[in-house]
């Protein structure tokens, strides 16, 4: 499968590689992700003395492609509960949902992956949002 599209492509270290160099794996990526299955990566870093819980996942709910993004100070997420860090952004091609993704602490694409346990979101809340 040759997928031509626009995705911003990154090794390990943020740097910029070639499409080229990382076509098969994306191509397995958008594969799993049209046929409905949900795709993500969670990381805890240390960043500046804090523990950050960064969550990124998408998943093809009707037509449409959810991606739900999280990053928030796990030392002080209780504290600050009620505010809302969660993004949740619907777009009408992978491509978009995709291109989306900004790669922090050392993830890249490819380290999407299907959830261990728990999903990475619920796509039943969102389901209002393929339309």
């Amino acid at each position: 499968m040759v997928v031509q599209c626009s995705l911003k492509c990154f090794d390990s270290k943020g740097t910029a590689v070639s499409r080229g160099e990382v076509v098969t794996e994306i191509s397995r990526i958008i594969t799993l992700i049209e046929n409905g299955r949900q795709l993500g990566v969670r990381k805890y870093a240390e960043t500046g003395g804090a523990c950050i819980a960064f969550i990124f996942a998408a998943q093809k709910v009707g037509g449409r492609y959810i991606v739900f993004s999280d990053e928030f100070d796990v030392d002080t997420y209780y504290e600050h509960e009620l505010e809302s860090t969660e993004i949740v952004t619907a777009y009408d091609t992978i491509e978009e949902a995709l291109d989306s993704f900004v790669p922090k602490y050392g993830m890249t694409l490819s380290d999407l992956c299907p959830p261990k346990g728990s999903k990475y979101f619920d796509p039943d809340i969102y389901r209002g949002c393929e339309t």
